[in-house]
Order: C-alpha cells, then sequence, then structure tokens
C-alpha cells in the first residue's frame, strides 16, 4: 500500500524545513509536468499516455523547461517497475528548483518504481556440482552479486565468522601476519584477486586488503598495504576465492578472466534475477564550481544496489530524500558531502549497505564550514556493516547544527550515532591559526542533536566502543531523549550505551534510558571523557556485566574534567547468582558503582546530586578515586561537595521487568525534581511508511 506518496505530493518541505504546505485534488495526470514507465519511450513525449523510459530522459525534459523559465513546482512521477542504470543517474545545477518552486521525481501513487545501478547477469552455464558461471558484461567492473535484492557473499573462509591470526610478521613494510595451520589449507588456490578482511591492533576499524602473497610453508599471508600494529588473537577471513564457494549464497567474481561464478540460494538459477553492481552510485545529487544544486527532492523510490553510495550528495542545499528504499550500497546508503546545507532525509528505509546508513561529512579541520543544518529524521536504518565491519547508523563528521531524530537504528558492528573530527591533541601546531583558547573554530562538529531515537543490538562487532559516540568533536552537541538498549557483545571489552570519548566536549547529555549493555569487562551506561559535560535526568540500568553507571577517564592529553551528575536514576539489576572470579559479567555482582573514576583529579565533577541509586540485595559504591568502595566516603571528600541530597531507594519503576520505566506517583526520585521520560515520543513517527514496518531482517 502507497498512500503515503499520495499524501507526499502535497506533503513536500518547504526549503529547509520539515512542514506541510497543503493538500491538493488534483489527479496525478493534472498534476504531473512528465511521467516514466519501463514500457514508455524516450521519443515519446512523456505524457500519462506516452511516457518516457528513462530517468535521464525525463531529467533532460525538466531542464529545458528549467532553461525556458518555468517558475513553478515541477514534478515527474515514476511507474512501478525496475530500472536499470548503469552508470548511475547525476542532477546538477541546471536541475535545481528555485527558492520557490521545486523540482520532485516522486514514485506513481500506489507503485514501486525500483531504480538499479547495475546490470543483469545471465547465460548462466554449469560449473561444476551445485556452481554455475556467466560472463561479466562488457565493461563491468564491480564486486557485488545480487540475487533478487539480496547479497551474494564473495566465497570465504571461514563461511561466517572469522580466524584469528597467530601473531604478526615482517613482510618489507606490508601488512602482514601468520594464520594457523588448522585453518586454511592454501595450495592451488588463485589468490590473484582474493582479499583478507581483518580488524588489526584493537578491533576498533575494519578494513578489506588484497592479499599480495600467501606462503603455505611460513603460514604468512602478506597484504598489500602498508605495515600497522597487529595483536595476536586479531580477527580475518579470507573472500573471493573459487576454491571456497562451497555453499548456497556464495559467489566469486573474476574481474580479469571477465567470469561470475555462483551457487544460487534457490534451487532454480534460470527464475532467479542475478545483478552485478556497477556505478558508484544510484544517484547523485552534484553541484559544480561554486553552483549549487537547489531545491530538488526524491520521494517513495527503491533505491539500490551500487559500488559506492547510494544516494550521494555534494554541493547542494534544500534538497531532500523521502519516503525511498534505500539499500545494497557497497558502502553506505546516503552520504551528505561536502557543501551541503539544510538537507532533509526522512521516512526512509535504510538498510543492508557495507558500511554506514548515513554520513553527515563536512571539509577537514581548518577548512571552511560548509556542512550544517541538516536533518536525518524518521529512517529505520539497520543491519549495516555488512562488507565494512565497523559501520554505523548515522555518522557526522565535521559538520554542524544537524538533528538526528526519531530514527530506529539497530543491528550495526560499531555505533548506531557518532560525532567524528579531529582532536587537538593530534593536530594542534599543523593548522595554521589555531590555538588551544580558538580550536572549537576550527571543530565544526558542533550544536548537533541527537535525539528521540530507538537505538538497539550496536556494537556488535568491535571493542572499545557505544551505542552513541563522539571523539575529536567539537562543543555544545546534545543528546536527549534516546531509548539505548541490548548494546554490545560477549567477546569484547569496553561497552557503553553512551560513550564520550577524548575531546568530547560540553555535551548536554539528558532524559536517556540504557540498559541491557553487554561486554566481558570495564563496560558502564555512560563513558564520559572530555571537559564540561552535563549528565542529567538518565534512567541508566547496570544489567549484569555493567558494574559501572558513569565511568570517567583522563588520557591521551585530552582534559576530562568539570563533568556534572544531577538527577539521575542508576538502577543495578540482580544477577541470579553470584559472579564468579574472572568470568564474564565479574564486578557486576552483589555490589555495583554508580560512578568510575581512573586518574582522579579534584575538578573531574564540579557538582553530583540528587540522583537515586538503587540495587536489591546489594551495596551501592564507587570506583576508583578518593572515595573508592564507598558512597558513604564519595559524599565526604571536598568537604562534602557531591551528592548529600541524594538516596539510595528503589526509584518504584513500573515494571521493570517488561521494561516499563515510568515511575510511581509515589516515587523518591520524583520527590528530588527527576521529570518523566516520555518514551511515547522515542521512534519513528506515525507517518512513517506502512510498507516499510516490517522490514527489519538482515
Amino acid at each position: 500500500m502507497r498512500r503515503f506518496v499520495i499524501n507526499s505530493l502535497a506533503l513536500l518541505l518547504l526549503p529547509g524545513g520539515h512542514n506541510a504546505i497543503g493538500r491538493t485534488s488534483e489527479s496525478p495526470s493534472a498534476q504531473a509536468s512528465f511521467y516514466i514507465s519501463t514500457k514508455g519511450a524516450d521519443s515519446n513525449s512523456g505524457t500519462l499516455l506516452k511516457p518516457f523510459a528513462t530517468l535521464q530522459r525525463a531529467r533532460d525534459a525538466v531542464r529545458k523547461m528549467i532553461k525556458a523559465g518555468r517558475n513553478q513546482d515541477i514534478l515527474v512521477l515514476i511507474r512501478g517497475g525496475k530500472y536499470y542504470v548503469p552508470d548511475g543517474v547525476t542532477f546538477g545545477p541546471e536541475d535545481s528548483g528555485a527558492e520557490k518552486y521545486k523540482i520532485t521525481y516522486a514514485a506513481y501513487p500506489g507503485e514501486a518504481p525500483v531504480i538499479v545501478a547495475g546490470m543483469q547477469i545471465t547465460g548462466w552455464k554449469k560449473y561444476k556440482d551445485n556452481i554455475y558461471a556467466a560472463d561479466l558484461p562488457d565493461g563491468a567492473q564491480g564486486v557485488q552479486l545480487f540475487e533478487g535484492a539480496r547479497r551474494l557473499n564473495l566465497a570465504r573462509a571461514p563461511n561466517a565468522g572469522y580466524f584469528k591470526l597467530e601473531k604478526d610478521a615482517e613482510a618489507d613494510g606490508k601488512l602482514a601476519f601468520l594464520y594457523r595451520s588448522a585453518d586454511i589449507d592454501p595450495p592451488g588456490w588463485d589468490i590473484s584477486e582474493a582479499w583478507v578482511n581483518i580488524w588489526p591492533y584493537h578491533d576498533w576499524f575494519n578494513s578489506n586488503y588484497r592479499i599480495k602473497e600467501i606462503n603455505a610453508e611460513r603460514r604468512l599471508i602478506v597484504l598489500d598495504t602498508g605495515a600497522r600494529k597487529l595483536n595476536e588473537g586479531n580477527r580475518f577471513y579470507i573472500k573471493n576465492v573459487l576454491t571456497l564457494l562451497d555453499e548456497p549464497g556464495e559467489c566469486q567474481i573474476s574481474l580479469k578472466k571477465r567470469k561470475v561464478y555462483a551457487w544460487p540460494r534457490g534451487k532454480r538459477i534460470d527464475r532467479a534475477e542475478f545483478v552485478l553492481s556497477t556505478a558508484d552510485n544510484v544517484l547523485r545529487i552534484r553541484g559544480d564550481g561554486g553552483r549549487i544544486v537547489r531545491n530538488l527532492h526524491f520521494e517513495g523510490l527503491d533505491i539500490g544496489i551500487c559500488e559506492k553510495d547510494a544516494v550521494s550528495i555534494s554541493g547542494a542545499e534544500d534538497c531532500s530524500v523521502r519516503f525511498c528504499k534505500i539499500e545494497n550500497a557497497g558502502v553506505t546508503g546516503v552520504v551528505i558531502a561536502d557543501h551541503a546545507q539544510r538537507i532533509v532525509i526522512y521516512g526512509n528505509l535504510i538498510r543492508r549497505h557495507g558500511q554506514h546508513g548515513v554520513s553527515l561529512r563536512g571539509r577537514g579541520t581548518g577548512q571552511a564550514d560548509v556542512n550544517h543544518h541538516n536533518i536525518v529524521e524518521n529512517n529505520h536504518i539497520h543491519h549495516c556493516g555488512r562488507l565494512i565491519g565497523h559501520g554505523y547508523g548515522v555518522r557526522i563528521s565535521q559538520s554542524g547544527h544537524n538533528k538526528i531524530i526519531h530514527n530506529h537504528i539497530h543491528h550495526m558492528p560499531r555505533y548506531g550515532a557518532t560525532i567524528k573530527g579531529s582532536r587537538y591533541g593530534t593536530i594542534k601546531g599543523k593548522i595554521k591559526g589555531m590555538t588551544w583558547e580558538n580550536r572549537y573554530d576550527f571543530m565544526h562538529g558542533r550544536n548537533n542533536l541527537i535525539a528521540y531515537n530507538d537505538i538497539h543490538h550496536t556494537n556488535m562487532d568491535s571493542q572499545d566502543t557505544g551505542a552513541i559516540e563522539s571523539w575529536g568533536a567539537g562543543r555544545d552537541n546534545k543528546i536527549d531523549h534516546n531509548l539505548i538498549h541490548d548494546t554490545g557483545n560477549t567477546e569484547f571489552n569496553l561497552q557503553s550505551g553512551i560513550y564520550l570519548d577524548d575531546q568530547a566536549d560540553y555535551f548536554l547529555v539528558t532524559n536517556n534510558i540504557i540498559y541491557g549493555v553487554t561486554g566481558t569487562d570495564y563496560n558502564q551506561c555512560i563513558y564520559a571523557k572530555g571537559i564540561g559535560n552535563r549528565i542529567e535526568n538518565n534512567i541508566l540500568i547496570g544489567s549484569p556485566g555493567c558494574d559501572v553507571g558513569i565511568r570517567s577517564f583522563f588520557m591521551a592529553d585530552e582534559r576530562c574534567d568539570h563533568h556534572e551528575y544531577l538527577r539521575n536514576i542508576i538502577y543495578f539489576e540482580q544477577p541470579n547468582e553470584p559472579p564468579v572470579a574472572g568470568a564474564f559479567g565479574s564486578g557486576a555482582g552483589r555490589s555495583a558503582a554508580a560512578y568510575g573514576f581512573v586518574n582522579w583529579s579534584d575538578d573531574r565533577v564540579t557538582a553530583s546530586e540528587a540522583n537515586v541509586f538503587y540495587k536489591p540485595g546489594g551495596t551501592v559504591n564507587i570506583k576508583g578515586g578518593p572515595a573508592d568502595g564507598s558512597l558513604d566516603k564519595w559524599r565526604k571528600i571536598l568537604d562534602g561537595r557531591f551528592d548529600q541530597k541524594s538516596i539510595v531507594a528503589d526509584p518504584l519503576f513500573v515494571n521493570l521487568a517488561n521494561r516499563d520505566f515510568r515511575l510511581k506517583p509515589n516515587s523518591p526520585a520524583l520527590k528530588l525534581g527527576f521529570k518523566p521520560i516520555d518514551v511515547a515520543k522515542i521512534g519513528l513517527k506515525k507517518d512513517f511508511p506502512p510498507r516499510f514496518q516490517q522490514h527489519n531482517k538482515p
């Protein structure tokens, strides 16, 4: 059902805003300037009865109207069906609307046009057993194959999960390591087009590298990239080796032989559609030479399958992508890069991308501040990081004044949302005119709002991470009214609900609910470094394995001081059994810590008051610092500065077991000034398209 498209024709945003401008009762034929249909022809006139066949032809017709002086809205309606755009489609300044009128490419009411930046693979012949082979189309250079809308894995070992390297190795300055003897048997492999996917160092970031050499006698793998630190046990897998093609849903792509091999998931390869990704992008919105694309909008389209980013926007203002399904990009679903202002990404299903869901990416530190005031709202973003393991739901880098609101984000190997930059300690002395006093003038990731998002099943495959995270950002960002839950993994430590990492300064963290943080050790609901961070009116549930409510740590020559902890509820759930020393979850047993301090300084906390602490059947303490082990001692240090009015008491949730964190009327937290958190306002909005509501599977 596509009723949202009918409404959306009249609910297009005003430039830079997101308010309705009225409804229309006109028929589609009266509304639209041009039509596109898979049954049309580009020699047609573009009417409803004689539609164009391609998006490019309609774009060119719109250009002529703009050049002729058209001064009212232009609407192009696209009929249902699949449109192949092997080179993608580019829109430039000549495709712009103006301040008072817009250009819109939208789905025909009730229909679902699918735009694919790929080429069909046909002519399959039996290769051997269950494996089939076909020729690659002339000129095609893609490295992803899809059966229907599902990506086939490049033939790999192991088929799932990772091997763990034995130790690093020396190889003429190249990244190299020794593999374990039981893992692989490479003699006879053709590795000329093989890759290794690897998590080096501390399992923070993940990359794919070409294999340069495998020496089976030495158990040595050498990669075609520069050396970097590897640790024993770092994870890797090998892919795109024909010998490893051994189960349904796998393929091997040989650009050198111009062949593709596949073991289909379905029983009949002749009844399946196979598509090879070809273009870097499906849709490109590009400014040119300082000329900006303005007031250009896309609605109700299914956009997918490409080598890099499905929708790539730069040099643009007041544009939008709404109510679209955006899936199966090799890297990111939507990239808003360089000069991009008042771009709206609203009501979309964004899933199954190689790395990130949405990325807002400004210019580097010391360059012009041109990426800001964008909105990512009411999107369902899930199951990214399919090819590059440190995938995020929404990434902000050197971009400010953005709103990331009312999204449902889940199943990410690393962050749900993050604000990145370059911390002062790594760039001091390198940027002309930058000093400690004026450093924030050069850091554009400021005044961002991350709010009303439902974020869960993040941090699933990485270490030292948080569901919402920041590192090296500018100041005055706000994290408010987010529901963060069921995050982390059982392999790595340093798992957090919210992670304010190095130089995450002057954050306001308010009205968030965090529970279900999982990790091997050193886990917390909130991990706060940085300067001047205020943590207020949050509900922090320490689950088994998460033994600290708020932890802070000074490191990397970046300050950690002047924090405030006000009117929070910090509650530790009682595990079924006492912990076993050294076991998973140790430290979260009969006692737990409201606060954890590493390398304490007397200016670490400037205010801590009106908080409620509770652990059924146990005690709540302090970890680290001068009050280590004792909440009473904490209240006495520094002339009784902290938590004099805070209490240890049951906050009286309506139903903790069912995750109903409303407070009963007689809750002691309410008496201390805690303001109830309205969970009903968190997550997707009512106008999220019904056809997307069940799309939460990988």
